[in-house]
């Protein structure tokens, strides 16, 4: 139809550019279709019946169309980028987005690989995944929930916790919580393919990341990993998590976290000791009874919080160990060893060779150093010098944070020429004798009397107990 407006208005004598703007095609092409006959009715049938085929001139891929179809009928898993460039080689001058979808429109379809159903045992499948939901409070805050989940596939018995975050000690620490309620482990652990899983790529050899190889290893179990793109393997461990989200999560109000914590319990005792399971017609704890001889082949030894996960860390040149954005004290004597760090979920012990271990109350991103009394001790008998021992006695209460800093701010510009030494000397020793608490709450009493001496420390630190 386009040809037969451009032909009747250069019948019209309009000049050709205000017939390439009324007609909304290029001046080029009026001039090509003036040099062309006029369309007969037969053609303008034709192009009617074919309104819907692309008009104008065939796009440059066209004309490779046979070849391609011949090449993938030959390799048909051959990627597209390959085929693009073959194409190119044989003269095609197209782009590349035009081949791509070429390919992808005459590309052989796969043949269909049946689909094999099969059921687990009694201990032998355990099935995890993390998964995540934003609730509304009561209040009307909003907040993002990550849960992992774990089911026995025999039985059906599930047991889901909150988590932080989804990085790896999180997970460990949930799968680990999880064995305790299932009463010990299934002989395969089924996951699928995020990052705190595997640290290898896809397609190469699986290489788990350390803190869940080393469980692995601890309870002789055989993880598996569902295959990306593979929704007939991972469709098991995926429905878990959408159960979990459409019966409970997205289903119920929850005045505050602590209310959806106690409601999730309630939820979990209903579906694993009430209702009857819909796949299997039988409530799941009545099966995990069945299975329980086998999950008792591999108990956990451990809680989630007294799993110890392994690190090694250096001893720096300043004695401290750093982990989670906090430097924790080392044996002074000991600058560049290697430590193996325990990490459990509230403490951190630490082991050296020919050294009694020492353990700290763990604090993630604490920033100052955590130090033992002993290894303060042992730093004054390993520095020489007086004025070294007078500052890191004061650097040691300057690590008790701001009611420290505020102290000792004055008590430094009431003694002139560093004359402050008796009496930060005098406040180590009230650290070493009583602890890093009932000091800090000591000097606080004292910068609110406004009373700055270590006396009136020693009186505070009577009067707190």
């Amino acid at each position: 139809m386009t040809r037969l407006k451009v032909h009747m208005l250069l019948g019209a004598g309009l000049p050709h550019p205000d017939i390439a703007a009324q007609v909304a095609v290029g001046t080029r092409s009026v001039d090509r279709i003036a040099k062309e006959a006029e369309p007969t009715a037969e053609e303008l049938v034709a192009d009617k019946m074919q309104s819907g085929r692309r008009r104008g001139r065939p796009p440059k891929v066209a004309a490779f169309e046979v070849q391609v179809r011949e090449l993938l009928e030959q390799e048909p898993r051959l990627p597209g980028t390959e085929v693009l460039r073959l194409m190119k080689k044989a003269g095609y001058a197209g782009g590349r987005s035009a081949m791509l979808e070429l390919v992808a429109r005459v590309r052989p379809p796969a043949p269909a690989e049946p689909v094999i159903r099969f059921e687990g045992l009694p201990g032998e499948f355990t099935q995890y995944d993390f998964g995540e939901g934003v609730v509304t409070f009561g209040d009307g805050r909003r907040r993002k929930v990550h849960f992992f989940a774990a089911r026995l596939k025999y039985s059906r018995y599930m047991h889901v916790v909150l988590v932080p975050d989804q990085r790896s000690e999180a997970l460990i620490r949930a799968l680990v919580a999880c064995l305790v309620v299932f009463g010990g482990s299934t002989k395969q652990w089924v996951f699928d393919n995020p990052k705190t899983i595997r640290i290898s790529k896809t397609g190469e050899p699986l290489v788990l990341h350390s803190y869940l190889r080393d469980l692995v290893a601890e309870m002789n179990v055989l993880p598996e990993m569902c295959a990306p793109r593979s929704g007939n393997q991972k469709g098991s461990v995926e429905s878990l998590v959408k159960f979990v989200k459409r019966s409970f999560l997205f289903v119920r109000k929850f005045a505050d976290m602590a209310d959806l914590e106690q409601q999730l319990a309630e939820w979990l005792h209903e579906v694993n000791c009430e209702r009857p399971c819909d796949a299997t017609g039988r409530i799941p704890e009545e099966m995990r009874q069945e299975e329980l001889c086998w999950l008792q082949k591999r108990p956990a030894r451990w809680t989630a919080e007294s799993y110890p996960l392994r690190e090694t860390r250096t001893i720096s040149v300043m004695a401290t160990v750093p982990f989670q954005g906090t430097p924790y004290s080392a044996p002074p004597k000991r600058v560049g060893a290697t430590a193996t760090l325990l990490v459990r979920a509230h403490q951190i012990e630490m082991r050296l060779d020919g050294v009694e271990p020492w353990t700290h109350a763990r604090r993630d991103h604490a920033g100052t150093v955590q130090r033992l009394p002993e290894h303060r001790r042992e730093m004054l008998t390993v520095v020489h010098g007086q004025r070294k021992h007078n500052y890191f006695k004061r650097e040691c209460l300057l690590e008790l944070g701001r009611p420290a800093f505020d102290f000792l701010e004055q008590l430094v510009h009431m003694h002139e020429g560093g004359a402050w030494a008796p009496e930060v000397d005098k406040l180590f020793d009230l650290l070493q004798g009583h602890g890093e608490d009932e000091l800090r709450l000591a000097l606080a009493r004292c910068n609110a009397d406004r009373t700055w001496s270590a006396r009136a420390v020693a009186r505070a630190i009577r009067r707190v107990a």
